[in-house]
Formats: structure tokens, sequence, C-alpha cells
């Protein structure tokens, strides 16, 4: 069977020709094309409905696991499953006795010197206890500013090591005073009730950054 098919001569003019058909046999090469242009087609399809070809990028945490997995396989394959579960479990374990040393070591937060002085009239309120409670703000369970009144009547703030300070903010002062007689025994609080409780005390002091010299804490008699 022939169809009709248009070739130009020279003279421009349009001459009928007739071209007989044949089947040409598909190549790996022609089979290539065809998925070239089928790529092409969908690449544009996905650009007309999505607006733009989404980008496929490698994530980032998908690439550290993979690297833990083959660091694992690896080790795995060269120790034996029984040999490298023990060496992981002894790294685990000196690894957090180190994490925990680090953290205990280390201050929760930073603190800055503080002195001031305690007494009754003009005598110094010996081996009152004066503890500092944060006021608008969390401190962690021990950071807890707190002094010893000495003999002189002075005492310095401590928060995590003597006399280190306290960290900056503002507090609410409880003062209580404990009087040794000389027989060792120890009395009751000698100051008014409501300096030992921070829901009633009406003490308080701001700490700053750097050397804080407190007000002086009076007691009338």
């Amino acid at each position: 069977m022939s169809s009709a098919a248009y070739a130009f001569s020279n003279s421009g003019n349009p001459s009928p020709q007739h071209k007989h058909r044949s089947r040409v046999q598909s190549t790996a090469t022609s089979a290539a094309a065809d998925a070239a242009i089928r790529e092409i087609v969908n690449r544009r399809r996905k650009r007309h409905q999505y607006g733009s070809t989404p980008e496929t990028r490698p994530s980032v945490l998908g690439e550290a696991i993979g690297s833990v997995s083959a660091t694992i396989r690896e080790s795995v394959a060269r120790l034996g499953v029984v040999r490298w579960i023990l060496t992981a479990a002894v790294v685990l374990a000196v690894g957090g006795v180190l994490f925990a040393s680090a953290l205990k070591a280390r201050p929760a937060c930073s603190v800055h010197p503080a002195v001031g002085v305690a007494c009754v009239g003009k005598t110094p309120l010996v081996g009152a206890q004066i503890r500092l409670h944060p006021r608008g703000m969390t401190l962690p369970d021990e950071a807890t500013p707190s002094a010893t009144v000495q003999a002189d009547g002075t005492f310095a703030l401590t928060t995590f090591t003597k006399g280190d300070g306290a960290p900056a903010g503002d507090y609410v002062v409880t003062v209580q005073w404990f009087q040794v007689a000389k027989d060792g025994s120890v009395g009751g609080n000698s100051l008014p009730k409501r300096y030992a409780s921070p829901t009633t005390s009406p003490l308080s002091v701001t700490i700053r950054e750097g050397k804080n010299d407190l007000p002086p804490i009076t007691f009338h008699r």
C-alpha cells in the first residue's frame, strides 16, 4: 500500500510523489530517544501543574543516619556482634559518667560577689542564717544563695562554693537567728516571725553583675 507525499522541486512548484511506507525496526538508540522525550514532556507537565519542578535534595539527617549506620556495620563486621555490643556498652557508660561529671562541675549559672552586714542595734547578729529567694525568675534547685553572719557581723553570700556570691536578679531576703546557749543548746528564732518567710519578709535586695556591697540588715531592739 502506498500514500502520497509532497517534495519540492528546484522550481518551487510542488509535485506529487509516491513514497512507500516501510516498517523501521526499533533500536536501543531510538528507545533511549523516546525515553528522553517522554522525560521532557513529563517535566513540562509538572512545571505547568506546580509552577516549577521541585528539586530533590539529600536530607542532612538522612546523610548523618546513613554515615552512622555504615560505621556500625563496619565495626560489627570487624569485631563481631558480641564484642561490638560489649565495646558499645563500655563506651556509653564511660561517656555517661564523663558527661554527668562535667555537668556537676560546671555552675548552672554565673554568680557575682555580694557582702553585707547584719546586726541588732549595734550588736552583730552572730550565727544568723540569711537566705535569698528569687523574685520573678527561676533558678536551678542547687542555686540557693545564703550566708551565715560572722563574729564581726559581716556575711558573704554563697551559691556554689563558699563566698562566691549570687546570680544577678531580684530577691526576697529571709533572716533567722537561733542563739546558742553556753551549754550548747540551740534556742528558738529570736527575730520576729515575719522575717523567716519569703511571703511575709519586708527585706529585699537586687544582685547586679560585678561586686555587690549590700545595704546593712539592721534590727532594732
